[in-house]
């Protein structure tokens, strides 16, 4: 097993990573939480599909079931939640549980984060996107007119990482989530470009480099009040094409799509070569990533959203530029001169 210590001023956060650790997760938490219950919150597309084995595995737990898809991470959906928990006779010494994708725990960590003034967060995330970036370093919330725009940091206690949720997407050569590898690539890690163009993938790598990444970074800015901005790259542009689509694009889509967008703009400011932008897109290609814009979206739509990016600061938003693979710069800019560097 791969263990991974971040220490937080809320405590210290256990990011463990085996092939079939959720199996071990029961005995795990119940030696942490001897005397605490659990509540498992998860989409109804993932309770279809392991909620027989979760019962097994936590036993009488209490499942909070989400609808499916983003956009039902909303202030509404996690009032319900807080209701069942209530009903439910659930205190802030018991322990709720993240199973699922970024949604679910972004969602989770949040309702942690504010029942009865906060109560214990685990996170066990399905998705790739969820295993290297959603779960981990706390930031949780939920859309309100734009992307995240209420939320908390509130790292989970433990970050239960099994990778063996990916076999099926690895089998079929694809691996939905790569966006937020690529982008640890970029802006940390460079070593990760030559993992992501091996002959075959080795998804432990990948999560392990990308994991520490994450938490080299937000070490040194838990808050996001500098250095941890850099974890934004492609998703000034991102974010933006999620609104503009109605979330009709995901995450990953977007993410790769406002990578291209960004390595432009950084081309355009002079401070990136050609060839580094090229480099990021024929990967993203190479796995089925979009990078270009929606046919449907005009580039000047996303100033709005843009403008609603909840990191801007006045009028000026800090965009992230790749100058080299494995280091990033914070431009200050307007929207609208980064849709314009776009174009």
């Amino acid at each position: 097993m791969i263990k991974i210590e971040e220490k937080t001023r809320w405590g210290e956060s256990s990011i463990l990573i085996e092939e079939g650790v959720l199996d071990k997760a029961g005995a795990i938490l119940t030696k942490e939480y001897p005397d605490s219950r659990f509540a498992i919150a998860i989409d109804s597309n993932l309770e279809r599909v392991y909620g027989f084995r979760l019962r097994k595995i936590f036993k009488n737990a209490l499942f909070l079931v989400i609808p499916a898809g983003e956009n039902n991470k909303t202030i509404s959906m996690i009032t319900d939640m807080a209701a069942k928990l209530v009903n439910g006779g659930f205190t802030a010494s018991d322990v709720l549980i993240g199973f699922g994708g970024g949604m679910v725990t972004d969602l989770t960590g949040f309702l942690a984060s504010i029942y009865m003034r906060g109560t214990h967060y685990v996170a066990v995330p399905t998705s790739l996107m969820g295993m290297v970036d959603a779960a981990i370093a706390g930031k949780t919330g939920v859309d309100f007119i734009a992307k995240n725009m209420l939320g908390s940091i509130y790292p989970a206690r433990f970050v239960i990482i099994d990778p063996t949720f990916l076999d099926h997407f690895v089998a079929q050569g694809r691996l939905p989530g790569l966006a937020e590898v690529v982008k640890f690539g970029a802006i940390h890690d460079e070593t990760i470009f030559k993992d992501l163009a091996a002959k075959k993938l080795n998804v432990m790598t990948l999560i392990k480099k990308s994991v520490k990444a994450k938490v080299e970074i937000t070490g040194k800015d838990l808050k996001e009040s500098g250095h941890r901005k850099i974890l934004n790259f492609g998703h000034t542009f991102g974010h933006a094409i999620e609104g503009a689509t109605h979330y009709m694009y995901n995450h990953d889509q977007a993410v790769s799509i406002g990578i291209v967008m960004a390595n432009k703009v950084a081309q355009k400011l002079g401070l990136q070569k050609p060839t580094i932008g090229e480099q990021m897109k024929k990967v993203l290609e190479s796995f089925g990533l979009f990078t270009e814009l929606p046919p449907n979206v005009r580039i000047d739509d996303l100033v709005e959203w843009i403008k609603k990016d909840k990191k801007r600061k006045g009028n000026k938003i800090g965009f992230i530029v790749v100058p080299k693979l494995g280091q990033a710069k914070i431009v200050p800019m307007t929207a609208e001169e980064i849709v314009k560097l776009a174009r």
